[in-house]
């Protein structure tokens, strides 16, 4: 399945993920989409260079199943394999979760990318219209976990020493009954 999903042959519309052994896939929500366009702008606008920010792009996380966030900003010296990055390049993801509560966002990335040092984690949630920015990762999850409401404006600095900071306030809402 990874095969298929690598050279693409997935339904348009689904993004297909292989998670503890299960193959989930999930349709993109408007919702989903206009959020990561939005914080890609802002990041773009952060004058981060386009080659260092994508979406639905493999991470190889060794002895793990791999993932394909929803938003990714890599490091200056990434090096592609195949179509693929390493864990060890990503300095943030942002993901936008396609039901509420969603565990997958909420817990079991929360471990693996705080586990495999993933500086920023921000969650930007369109069911509780809130944004959860996570930073100071540790071997269970983060140090410090911040909840921002849309409309705030969440900033966050990379590694790298480039501060991002995005306007929620066009952020899409959806209702936990839609999910």
């Amino acid at each position: 399945m990874s095969d298929l999903i690598e050279r693409g042959a997935v339904p348009e519309g689904y993004k297909v993920e292989v998670f503890d052994g299960r193959v989930i896939m999930t349709p993109q929500s408007p919702e989903q989409d206009w959020t990561v366009s939005d914080v890609k702008d802002a990041v773009k606008a952060a004058g981060i260079a386009r080659e260092r920010v994508f979406g639905d792009v493999l991470i190889t996380f060794p002895g793990e199943n791999d993932a394909a966030p929803d938003l990714t900003i890599i490091g200056f010296d990434a090096e592609r394999r195949k179509n693929s990055y390493s864990c060890v390049d990503v300095l943030a993801v942002v993901e936008v979760p396609s039901e509420p509560e969603d565990e997958k966002d909420y817990v079991r990335n929360v471990r693996k990318y705080g586990r495999f040092g993933i500086d920023v984690y921000m969650i930007a949630d369109p069911f509780k219209q809130a944004v959860t920015l996570m930073s100071e990762p540790h071997a269970a999850g983060y140090g410090r976990v911040l909840e921002i409401p849309y409309g705030e404006p969440v900033s966050f600095t990379l590694a790298t020493g480039e501060r991002v900071k995005v306007d929620t306030s066009t952020f899409p809402v959806r209702d936990a009954q839609e999910g």
